[in-house]
């Protein structure tokens, strides 16, 4: 605000006051730090190999899920995952994705207690992600937000081979 002091009946030099302008000033910097803050992109970190040898996985800690068109999925785990048993293949919609986690992890850890071959009491679940073609990124999205929330942190990113899309693409169909 400005006021004008007089003294004597003369005229003075305008006396200004800024406090107003320059709590204004902070509250508009507040005001745009706290907006971009909100608007900072989210990312999902997935640390992907560049070369190497494949990883040998334990064949009661495998679990191959596919990604099918119309959100479904197909799974199977064990010796079926391992052997390509494409018969063994199990339908579940992207919902319910979650329970076949958890009871995979629960059988990877009564696998070590009921004498399993090969299986140590340090055994995790490990997840291949296979899409097809016809499957839609925000099923991939959501799958890897259930291995989050299932706390299931081994997984792979693979290739479906051609006779493991129209396994799934004749499966869906039949769904359909």
């Amino acid at each position: 605000m400005a006021e004008i002091i007089l003294k004597n009946n003369r005229k003075g030099n305008p006396r200004i006051d800024l406090t107003p302008m320059v709590d204004l000033g902070f509250l508009l910097i507040t005001f745009f730090i706290f907006t971009t803050t909100l608007n900072e992109p989210r990312t999902m970190d997935i640390q992907m190999p560049i070369d190497g040898k494949p990883t040998p996985i334990a064949h009661h800690t495998a679990m191959t899920i596919f990604l099918g068109n119309h959100h479904q999925l197909y799974y199977y785990t064990g010796e079926d995952a391992m052997n390509n048993q494409y018969e063994q293949l199990k339908f579940v919609t992207a919902t319910d994705i979650r329970n076949a986690l958890v009871q995979h992890a629960q059988e990877v850890k009564e696998a070590f207690a009921s004498g399993t071959k090969g299986s140590t009491k340090h055994d995790i679940p490990f997840v291949i992600i296979k899409a097809s073609a016809s499957s839609q990124y925000t099923d991939l999205i959501s799958l890897l937000d259930e291995l989050a929330i299932s706390n299931i942190s081994n997984y792979a990113l693979l290739d479906i081979t051609p006779e493991e899309e129209n396994v799934i693409l004749q499966k869906s169909f039949l769904k359909s």
